[in-house]
């Protein structure tokens, strides 16, 4: 079932969940931990949108890691909560592909919500937009863009948004200003260069990684010149590096981690999520921790 994004009570709330990271099976102590820890908070939740900012399994190394994303949609799936998916480094690294994640995710997650302006680049790295709508007007839109795995030309690097996908990004900005202005949104899973100046502007949460501080692209392709220009983000959010869960600002632009959501894979933040609440042309966040 395909979900439309409508405010309720005027205000939209979201979960941010990334860096689940569900291994081999049969699964480890640490995967059961997380399958539990996100089942028992969606028993409890009334949120309106989950987002999924990337690295759902590690596929690098395991058999069958579609056992991971299987077993994952079999939680979300027993809650009526509309779900939206963008990929990060881990999710398709030997045997799974990029292509074959987005056929997968339509086949196992049944509450997707409605997608709009899908764009697929050269290298199968998908942007789309989520539309919140009030009584049929869109008031916010949700932009997602797919960051990659490693560099195709590095190896010993994180792959970088595309100059494919930042026009993708500017034309359909473009688009949505001939119909209304809005505040809006921006996911992905690999941080952008500028969140290491962010860094240095911490207006809260935690700043633990290390070596590299941030776990950015070694090439700046510019996104975050067209962000700044456009000047309509009330928040650009990330995953990726576990031990960075924290809200800078940079020129202006509110550039935020998700907070580590699974067991199976190093850091030593508690393991939890991000609450965002979205209200029209105003953005409040914070995290939440599993324990």
């Amino acid at each position: 079932m395909l979900c439309v994004i409508t405010l309720k009570k005027n205000e939209l709330k979201l979960l941010q969940f990334t860096d689940i990271h569900i291994g081999q099976t049969p699964f480890s102590e640490e995967d059961q931990k997380t399958f539990a820890m996100i089942d028992r908070t969606l028993s409890k939740s009334d949120a309106d949108l989950i987002v999924i900012t990337g690295d759902l399994i590690w596929s690098d190394g395991v058999i069958e890691p579609t056992k991971g994303l299987e077993a994952l949609a079999e939680i979300f799936n027993k809650y009526p909560i509309p779900l939206a998916i963008t990929y990060g480094n881990h999710d398709s690294e030997e045997s799974l592909t990029r292509h074959d994640l987005h056929d997968l995710e339509k086949k196992l997650f049944h509450n997707l919500a409605v997608k709009t302006n899908q764009f697929l680049d050269p290298n199968q790295k998908e942007c789309f937009t989520i539309e919140v709508k009030d009584k049929d007007e869109i008031v916010n839109v949700l932009y997602f863009i797919d960051s990659g795995a490693n560099a195709l030309i590095d190896y010993e690097s994180y792959d970088w948004v595309s100059l494919e996908q930042i026009q993708w990004y500017d034309e359909t900005f473009a688009n949505y200003q001939t119909i209304k202005p809005t505040k809006d949104l921006l996911f992905l899973h690999i941080p952008l260069p500028e969140y290491q100046q962010a860094g240095d502007r911490i207006v809260d949460g935690k700043f633990w990684e290390m070596n590299p501080r941030i776990s950015a692209p070694k090439l700046n392709t510019g996104l975050f010149s067209h962000l700044l220009k456009n000047n309509h983000l009330l928040g650009t959010f990330c995953g990726h590096d576990h031990d960075n869960n924290f809200e800078g600002i940079y020129l202006d632009q509110r550039l935020i981690y998700g907070n580590v959501t699974g067991y199976n894979c190093y850091g030593d933040l508690p393991r939890g999520y991000r609450v965002i609440y979205l209200k029209c042309d105003q953005m409040k966040t914070s995290i939440k921790t599993f324990e």
